[in-house]
């Protein structure tokens, strides 16, 4: 949470003769009292040669606290350096919570997976995750792989990229949710807009570039604070996330474009993530992992059906600016001759999905606009799934009385048609 270290800050000392350093032993000694174990993170980090940039005890505490005062279970980090916010977090943690870090630096995240094993042994794949790469990768697929939503995102890793991170915090979380964004002071560098030390002005434009868009952005509430510590004068912003859906102005920057071989994948993740969300009370969880083991087989199948000589079907997706897919359709024409006869229906909508946090900004409208039109058509929808009925019936679409079991595997559910007659 702090930053590079600052001589100006420690050795400055106040009117009774205190430095900030000697402010932050003093509260370590009367209100933290640091566990040994993690003591004991702090030193092997600094023997190690890792920087000198991870939280203070105190500010390990708070986090700690803050996870307890919030009741999260679920903990995502962005920048592990040597593990040691990550072992305060997970100190405040419950039995049955979950802490996934993300690291970079793979000497960095195997000092942290070392060091995380020293205070608990057995967690690692059930309490605490550390996962190497470039974080933004990662977080693409967090977003398909059933660990969100995260109740806490703590982001200290490269200030350049934070409203990228910040964009991804908004994916992977719900309303309630909280996202603490470190180092947005760097003395005082984030109001004067010049970097100083080892900051860019990448990284100054990055910290600015987050708070603007935590104050701009109707699904936070932030605010910010500034910390002096022994290390530096920095700061941390905290943001309460209050609407898991991109507002409309957002979503307008979401382009619609036909399927191509290189947006199959992620198409084909946001139609299995909305299947288990949409159908897991229906069907065993083995149906949805077997789906997901086949995601290989089905990117061939679906890239071969899209290079196929007369293929009728009309594939979409929804790209975010950042070209990641977050919402999938697809449609044929009608080839139930009974389907045409009873609704005049010329096309079918098979596939309609949209990530969660996109939902209800109007990129599904516009995806099943896009390869429907303005024909007559017809679906197939969950009886008891009455909010997708409720979504169809503003795109036109009204029961029309039909109705079909679902195999025996579906445990008595049904799906009942939709026409939208033009």
């Amino acid at each position: 949470m702090p930053g590079p270290h600052d001589p100006r800050v420690t050795t400055s000392a106040g009117a009774a003769g205190a430095t900030p350093a000697q402010v932050d032993s003093y509260f370590e000694t009367k209100l933290v009292d640091e566990p040994a174990p993690l003591a004991a993170i702090r030193s092997r980090n600094l023997e190690a040669g890792l920087p000198d940039v991870a939280v203070t005890p105190a500010q390990g505490k708070f986090l700690s606290l803050l996870i307890r005062l919030a009741g999260a279970r679920r903990i995502l980090e962005i920048g592990t350096l040597g593990g040691y916010s990550a072992a305060w977090m997970l100190n405040g943690l419950p039995s049955d919570g979950h802490l996934h870090s993300l690291e970079i630096d793979r000497g960095h995240a195997e000092a942290a997976r070392a060091n995380l094993a020293s205070v608990d042994p057995s967690g690692e794949g059930t309490r605490w995750n550390v996962e190497t790469g470039p974080a933004v990768k990662a977080l693409h697929q967090l977003t398909w792989t059933r660990q969100a939503p995260f109740d806490l995102v703590f982001i200290d890793a490269d200030r350049a990229s934070n409203r990228t991170y910040l964009e991804w915090a908004l994916r992977l979380t719900a309303p309630g949710s909280l996202v603490v964004l470190a180092n947005v002071v760097r003395t005082g560098a984030v109001a004067s807009g010049t970097p100083e030390g080892e900051d860019t002005q990448a990284d100054v434009d990055g910290v600015r570039s987050a708070l603007e868009m935590m104050h701009n952005d109707p699904r936070f509430e932030a605010t910010a604070l500034q910390t002096l510590s022994g290390q530096a004068w920095d700061g941390f912003a905290l943001a309460l996330v209050t609407g898991a859906a991109a507002p409309g102005s957002v979503a307008q920057s979401v382009r619609i474009e036909r399927m191509s071989p290189a947006t199959v994948r992620g198409a084909l993740e946001v139609k299995n993530l909305g299947w288990r969300t949409t159908f897991s009370r229906h069907i065993v969880d083995e149906f949805f992992d077997d789906l997901d083991s086949r995601l290989e087989a089905d990117v061939a199948s679906w890239t071969a059906a899209l290079n196929r000589p007369g293929n009728l079907t009309r594939a979409a997706v929804a790209l975010a600016p950042d070209g990641e897919v977050i919402g999938m359709a697809s449609a044929a024409p009608v080839l139930e001759e009974s389907d045409r006869l009873a609704t005049g229906a010329k096309w079918e909508l098979f596939t309609a999905y949209v990530e969660q946090s996109w939902q209800g900004s109007g990129v599904a409208k516009r995806l099943a606009d896009f390869v429907l039109g303005d024909d007559p058509a017809l679906l197939w929808v969950l009886e008891d799934n009455p909010r997708a009925r409720a979504f169809f019936g503003k795109l036109g679409f009204a029961p029309d009385g039909a109705r079909e079991e679902l195999p025996p595997e579906w445990n008595g559910a049904a799906d009942i048609r939709m026409v939208r007659r033009n």
